[in-house]
């Protein structure tokens, strides 16, 4: 397995969640401060890291089930209703403040309203998550490496522009705002499988997953330290909008191009993740499960809802919290009492493989 192709299934991965990342984290890191908000994405990070590997042993084991159907295995239809639920509250959340991100960003690059701007963009958006997975894979793979040079690049170029001492406030006041963020922003656990499917190879896909954590908190944490240094605590709720501080009208519209890239792999890779589940738990057609996916997120935008980083909140801290946290861990500890050595899901999948 090449360093290529563990790449691509990190894609996966990071293009599923680095929209609310990328848009959400500096905002919200600007309201604690930069050091607090530095060591609470290392402890997210590596928590979601560790239950997202749990995840991976069990899909493994099951040659690449969904995270719904490993839930219902082990803890039975509770467990598994329980998951569904997560599921839904986070990329239901998900996918609505994208369509909300994605209108904002076309609207202000473009003649269309915001209204008809998101409408287009979930249309280009849904059509990509009706053509599947490997059509995701290629465009997410191109989409992802783009986006991550890009947003490397304006946020070293704006370093020189920041101020020291906006480093120096610390207000913990808003944790707990900026734990469902953070969680929302490193959640990629419902991508698992398919890392597990397009890879073939449990400790290959292992691999993909540290790839895409390591990559992920690289590229929050340059975007935290560069946007509160030079912008402070006006760092708007979609980050990236505030370069048009810096420079101008190029400016305006790298702040709102980048958000859009973002905001279009995050929606194609939590749609997926979604479609898939409804046709593997529920047995559903694959227009049906398309359809349940996305109509959703749409008509909640029509009917009002738009606030993004409110949006990613109370996803973040409700459905994030019962999907990476709460069900795996329970996972885990029905696995390990009934005398299962985790380390048998290793040894099964490559015998699978």
């Amino acid at each position: 397995m090449t360093f290529t192709e563990e790449l691509r299934g990190a894609s996966l991965i990071i293009g599923s969640i680095i929209g609310a990342g990328v848009l959400g984290i500096p905002y919200a890191a600007a309201q604690i401060g930069l050091f607090p908000s530095l060591v609470l994405m290392v402890i997210v990070g590596a928590l979601l890291y560790a239950t997202s590997i749990i995840l991976l042993r069990f899909s493994a084991k099951k040659g690449g089930s969904q995270i719904v159907t490993l839930a219902r295995d082990l803890l039975g239809r509770p467990g598994g209703y329980l998951m569904m639920g997560g599921m839904m509250i986070y990329i239901y959340g998900a996918l609505l403040a994208y369509t909300a991100a994605g209108g904002q960003t076309i609207a202000a690059i473009t003649p269309l309203s915001e209204v008809m701007a998101a409408i287009l963009f979930w249309i280009v958006a849904s059509f990509m998550i009706y053509q599947g997975l490997e059509a995701s894979i290629k465009t997410e793979f191109a989409l992802v490496i783009g986006i991550v040079l890009l947003f490397l690049v304006v946020a070293l170029t704006s370093l020189p522009h920041g101020d020291l001492s906006n480093a120096d406030t610390v207000d913990m006041g808003a944790w707990q705002a900026f734990i469902g963020v953070a969680l929302f922003a490193f959640v990629g656990h419902a991508m698992i499988p398919d890392v597990y499917r397009s890879i073939g190879d449990y400790d290959s896909a292992k691999r993909s997953i540290r790839l895409a954590f390591v990559l992920i908190f690289t590229l929050y944490a340059i975007l935290t330290v560069a946007f509160v240094l030079v912008f402070g605590r006006e760092v708007p709720q979609i980050g990236p909008q505030a370069f048009e501080q810096i420079y101008g009208t190029s400016g305006r519209i790298i702040g709102n191009l980048l958000p859009l890239i973002t905001v279009m792999t995050s929606f194609i890779g939590f749609g997926l993740a979604q479609k898939n589940n409804y046709v593997d738990y529920n047995g559903l057609p694959t227009s049906v499960a398309w359809a349940l996916t996305t109509v959703p997120p749409l008509a909640l935008y029509l009917y009002g809802l738009r606030n993004f980083v409110g949006t990613l909140k109370i996803a973040g801290n409700v459905g994030a919290l019962i999907m990476t946290l709460i069900v795996p861990i329970a996972m885990y500890a029905v696995w390990d009492a009934r005398g299962s050595d985790p380390a048998v899901a290793e040894s099964s999948s490559s015998a699978d493989d």
